[in-house]
């Protein structure tokens, strides 16, 4: 026992949130991230937090280190080595297109160079037998040589997810050339079929190898340097934690480790307020992520698109990223309207209100501009803005566009606003799900300021605020679990397999997944273990997963399951083909943690925040809502317990964001804290923003 630490690295500000085991004592920390150095930001949160690093036990890190690499294309060079007569798959990808009518769109440009594609004379047939041997020597001719920069190799084979023999050789005669050169093979990231899916996964895996390396050198050093003595562990994507030393060998697992940790929490404050179906909005200073809650557990897929057209096959967290955060910059496109984002102004310079140099209005300067934000009360007081460089931003664009600033600040909020909205329509509308009969859950420092007018845009009704919302995500971090994915991929059919075939595929596949969970350093203890099935008609291209229930699989249970797959077919096409043959594509199990105990009471009040003779007192503002500034109340958050409904309009301050309560709205907070955001009112008939304010005549 002792204290447990949860850390988000975001692209704007590193965040910090852990409990005391013992005492059930919170503390907090937000600090501006270096994107260059973002392991002094660890190290800054750390010694911000107020508590004895001697006394850690345990530290999970959410970073989005690898998701940045691949965005600005930092990584290393990557030596992709596959079956000969193969070395353009990465490069011809999918045949499908971004827009069908876009005839200047290109395919996004793969990790690997062509050059860096070599084929290698090697052969494993279908059916997993060695047609024509690896031979080393040819490893050794073909490896191009390489030195001063970072340098990977990438392998994957033709069917080596059935037969891994060439891979394994590929691996031991590169280590003879060069022991210290990072090696990923594709049966081990991602042992599936589809040899495209597999060989991006071994890519991306290859990619960031020297960069995470370095990442969990340098954060090791750190946490030694502050006193630290504890172990820590990596957010992976699919939501759940590995020891550093395992994420170092399998990077490409840990690519969406920063925002995992927002739908974890997410989901986490979901079951708090009894809210099984929610939606999750993380809006911070870079983006903003939306993740659907069903049942109160987030959504999980086995394949994220770094970019249309380049999957990765890796286990993850669903969710849809879009370029819309505190940061986002507002500019006029070619035809001169008014847009926002996806471009943002980080942590460096950041906005213009920050003082450091930044000179394009973003969504902060806007929000200041229209008093949502207090100047003298962000981030607790300890960041004060300047309201005058926000209205100077904001005034450049308007004079290009012949307006005002205030009109520009007003324009730039719901044109974001209907961006995320869209977001929130993507992972819901275009899914046959509902919107309206969720909850929204307003996370990230920015979420509670935009949450309730994307909720109106949507037609919901519902808004979540969570505790510290601005560290939910680091919350998320420290509240995840142990988490293994193992998948398997087969080539069997209903009317052919046997369930004693089945059965023993999923005992070694559960077998597998059991030692590598305990190898996480978890408890003893056996883990809770799911299983599943993607399954799909004969002659069809993708399939759909159905779960399968615990025990022994018999012809009874197969039946079942076969029956269930019927079912989701008809929910979502309309009709089922019992007559087909259903094929058995992928087998997938997850691990996880059976028996964990319950974190303390979470509490308002936490260490690190700002004491509450510091916080402002209850005041006006003139604040913007619609064309108009309104006479506005402003108060704390902690003057919400144990009050009355309050209607809006309202702002409500804390540590980490500012809630804003439109006109039509209500809110109120539960004994803890947590608000509740109502709307009164029938929403306003729908606008389409996405160009709000054109250049004059």
């Amino acid at each position: 026992m002792g204290i447990r630490v949860g850390i988000d690295t975001g692209g704007t500000f590193t965040d910090l949130v852990a409990v005391d085991e013992q005492t059930g004592d919170w503390f907090v920390a937000k600090v501006p991230s270096n994107p260059s150095r973002p392991v002094e930001a660890l190290a800054a949160a750390v010694q911000q937090a107020q508590f004895d690093p001697a006394d850690v036990s345990f530290i999970v890190v959410g970073t989005t280190i690898g998701i940045n690499a691949v965005i600005t294309r930092t990584g290393a060079r990557v030596i992709y080595l596959t079956t000969k007569g193969f070395e353009d798959v990465p490069h011809i990808q999918r045949i499908n297109r971004k827009n069908h009518y876009d005839f200047v769109w290109r395919k996004p440009a793969p990790l690997a160079r062509r050059q860096d594609c070599i084929g290698i004379d090697e052969r494993v047939s279908a059916e997993g037998e060695v047609v024509r041997a690896l031979d080393p020597g040819e490893i050794r001719r073909v490896l191009p040589e390489h030195g001063g920069e970072d340098v990977a190799v990438a392998v994957c084979f033709l069917f080596s997810y059935l037969n891994p023999a060439s891979e394994l050789a590929a691996r031991d005669a590169v280590a003879a050339i060069d022991p210290g050169l990072p090696v990923s093979l594709s049966h081990e990231i991602a042992p599936i079929w589809r040899e495209y899916e597999r060989g991006t996964a071994a890519i991306l895996d290859a990619y960031l190898k020297p960069t995470v390396d370095r990442y969990v050198d340098g954060v090791g050093e750190a946490f030694a340097a502050q006193g630290v003595r504890a172990s820590w562990s990596l957010l992976k994507s699919n939501g759940g934690h590995t020891v550093s030393a395992q994420a170092r060998e399998r990077p490409g697992h840990v690519l969406l480790s920063g925002i995992a940790g927002g739908a974890i929490g997410g989901a986490y404050f979901a079951r708090e307020r009894e809210a099984p179906k929610a939606i999750v909005l993380d809006m911070g200073g870079t983006s903003c992520d939306v993740c659907l809650i069903v049942d109160g557990a987030p959504l999980f897929s086995s394949e994220y698109e770094i970019e249309f057209g380049l999957p990765v096959a890796v286990p993850t967290v669903s969710t849809k990223t879009i370029g819309a955060g505190g940061g986002s910059i507002g500019w006029i496109d070619p035809g001169g309207f008014l847009q926002v984002g996806p471009q943002s102004a980080g942590a460096d310079p950041g906005p213009a209100c920050y003082g450091s140099g930044g000179e394009e209005p973003t969504l902060t300067d806007a929000n200041v501009a229209l008093g949502r934000l207090n100047p003298e009360f962000f981030l607790g007081g300890s960041l004060s803005l300047d309201p005058e460089l926000s209205r100077g931003a904001l005034a450049r664009v308007a004079a290009e566009l012949g307006t005002d600033a205030v009109q520009v600040a007003s324009s730039m909020i719901r044109i974001a606003n209907e961006n995320m909205a869209n977001a929130v329509r993507i992972v819901t509308v275009e899914e046959g799900v509902d919107p309206r009969d969720h909850a929204l859950i307003a996370m990230g420092g920015a979420g509670p300021t935009h949450a309730a007018e994307i909720a109106e845009a949507i037609g919901m009704d519902r808004v979540i605020v969570p505790l510290h919302p601005g560290l939910t995500s680091a919350f998320g971090a420290l509240a995840a679990e142990v988490r293994v994915d193992e998948v398997k991929s087969v080539n069997l059919k209903s009317t052919v397999s046997s369930a004693d075939t089945v059965d023993a595929l999923f005992a070694e596949l559960q077998a597998t997944a059991v030692e590598n969970f305990r190898a996480q350093g978890s408890s003893p203890a056996a883990p809770a273990v799911a299983r599943s099935i993607a399954m799909r008609y004969e002659g069809q291209n993708y399939e759909q997963e159905i779960p399968v229930p615990e025990g022994p699989i018999t012809d009874a249970l197969l039946a079942d399951v076969f029956e269930r797959y019927h079912q989701l077919h008809h929910e979502f096409y309309g009709y089922r083909l019992d007559a087909l043959p259903v094929e058995l594509v992928r087998l997938l199990v997850t691990a996880t943690a059976a028996d964990t105990a319950p974190l303390p009471a979470l509490s308002l009040d936490v260490q690190g925040d700002a004491p509450a003779g510091d916080r402002p007192a209850a005041r006006t503002a003139e604040v913007h809502f619609g064309d108009a500034f309104q006479t506005t109340p402003v108060v704390a958050r902690t003057e919400l317990i144990g009050a009355a409904v309050r209607q809006g309009p309202l702002i409500v301050e804390s540590m980490d964001t500012t809630v804003v309560v439109p006109p039509g709205w209500a809110v109120e907070s539960d004994p803890v804290g947590i608000l509740e955001l109502r709307r009164t009112s029938a929403p306003a008939s729908p606008q389409t923003t996405t160009g709000a304010v054109g250049a004059a005549n």
